[in-house]
Formats: structure tokens, sequence, C-alpha cells
């Protein structure tokens, strides 16, 4: 929980990984391509999502930027 304070946007990336290796794992150790996936990535525009993980990103590197700033001159 500390990195979600320290990062928040590596979090967010840490969490977004460990799903897709979840279902990678389900696939490969069952055989099992469900359905709810290809319905999901059908309405879902990946372009939109890395769009948004960019922009996740960015702004949490903004943040933890801003912390820094704020401690260095307080210090």
């Amino acid at each position: 929980m500390q990195s979600l304070y320290i990062q928040p946007a590596a979090a967010l990336g840490c969490v977004v990984l460990t799903i897709s290796a979840l279902l990678a794992m389900s696939v490969a150790v069952f055989g099992i391509y469900s359905d709810f996936l290809n319905r999901f990535f059908d309405e879902i525009k990946i372009k939109y999502v890395v769009l948004a993980l960019i922009i996740i990103f960015a702004i949490g590197w903004a943040v933890t930027l801003a912390r820094a700033l704020a401690a260095n001159k307080q210090g």
C-alpha cells in the first residue's frame, strides 16, 4: 500500500499487469479463452485504454514531482 502513496501511477500499472497476468495464466492453464474478453475488447477500443493509461501515468508522475518540489521548499 505504500507504493500507492509514493507513486500512484506505478501502483495502477502494477494492478493492471497483475490482472492481465492472471487472465493469461488462466487461458494457458485451462485452455479456455472466454467470450467475456472478446466482448470487452469489441466494446472498448485498445487505443483509448492505452491513452487513458498514459494520461494516468503522467498525472501520477506530476503529483510525485509536485510533492518532491514542495518538500524541497520546506526543507
